[in-house]
């Protein structure tokens, strides 16, 4: 082979080992620096099943047992009390993008149907009030927003930076919603409105509710209507007023009856007034009543989980038609099972 021939093959060679190693090297600082992705911030885990737990002819899986969500770590917005100082004056309100109209409440309604009728939340109706009372009372007026959020009464030394990072919003959002710029600052006592957000204040029987709501399910499954509620009322078979100790829910005779919590069964069989009754000891010192039932499936002593089927619905015991009665008691005292579904 001719020199130059051999020449141009190595000069070939090594231009090619050298663009081998360029194209390494890149690679490399490229998966040097290109970040990972990462993985999901949030993962729902269903707990499963445990062995022993009743078949599908006995049980059905409409309500699960336990859901565990798993988040990144993150500071929890702080709840505190309102006190009676508390109120939000009009006349000072700073906000360009929302409506506030008055509404009295009539009979028939409760603070539920009223948000539900003005499309935003039992979140924002306490937003709008902060005194609102537990218990509703015809002819109480109410602040109705016509968006879903929160006002704010500006306190002494608050900065919309401030306002923002109580609710977890961007501090654009304070300022854009409630026109504050360099010419129209904020002052103390300003009425701010925060879009989007549930309130940081509300009256503790509000806080408390909020706290413990969910530990029950419905135990129909269907998130239906109660005919009769905890507290005074008139018998229905003798016209006497007497204290009812649950709440009866509206059913059809056989409808389907579930554990409104996981626990133990500790009473079944027929009991007085209660017809037929199941009686399930949960965590914490509450123990859940189902009366009335036609048909009861559990049995004593065993263990059951939220949604498991239990009885049938009835027209046993002191009854004037079919109906579930739904009661709980907390360390052996009947409290309103409402604010705990």
């Amino acid at each position: 082979m001719p020199l130059f021939n051999r020449r141009v093959v190595r000069f070939l060679l090594l231009d090619t080992l050298v663009i081998i190693g360029l194209v390494g090297l890149f690679a490399a600082v490229n998966h040097a620096f290109v970040p990972r992705q990462s993985g999901l911030s949030e993962r729902i885990l269903i707990t499963p099943e445990p062995s022993g737990a009743p078949n599908s002819s006995q049980a059905s899986s409409v309500i699960p047992d336990k859901i565990h969500v798993e988040t990144a770590p993150e500071k929890s917005t702080e709840i505190e009390e309102t006190s009676a100082s508390d109120s939000i004056d009009l006349k000072h309100l700073r906000a360009v993008k929302v409506k506030v109209t008055t509404h009295k409440i009539e009979m028939g309604e409760n603070y539920w149907t009223i948000a539900t009728d003005n499309q935003i939340t039992i979140y924002t109706l306490i937003g709008a009030n902060p005194n609102l009372p537990f218990k509703a009372s015809i002819n109480q007026a109410l602040n109705i927003l016509s968006r879903k959020g929160v006002f704010h009464a500006v306190g002494k030394g608050e900065t919309t930076a401030s306002i923002a990072a109580l609710y977890k919003v961007g501090e654009k959002i304070v300022k854009d919603e409630n026109h504050i710029t360099w010419w129209k600052r904020l002052h103390e006592g300003d009425v701010l409105f925060v879009p989007d957000v549930r309130p940081v204040r509300m009256p503790k029987e509000w806080h408390n509710y909020f706290a413990n709501r969910g530990f029950f399910g419905d135990p129909l499954a269907t998130w239906g209507a109660w005919t009769s509620g905890f507290g005074l009322r008139t018998d229905p078979l003798t016209g006497e007023e007497k204290h009812h100790k649950g709440i009866d829910l509206r059913a059809k005779y056989g409808d389907a009856v579930y554990a409104a919590a996981s626990g133990k069964v500790i009473f079944t069989g027929v009991s007085g007034g209660y017809g037929n009754l199941i009686q399930i000891k949960h965590a914490q010192g509450y123990i859940s009543f189902y009366g009335h039932l036609s048909k009861i499936y559990a049995k004593r002593g065993q263990k059951v989980k939220r949604g498991t089927l239990i009885g049938r619905v009835g027209a046993t015991g002191r009854v004037t038609g079919p109906h579930l009665h739904f009661e709980i008691h907390k360390n052996g005292k009947a409290i309103n099972p409402l604010p705990l579904i």
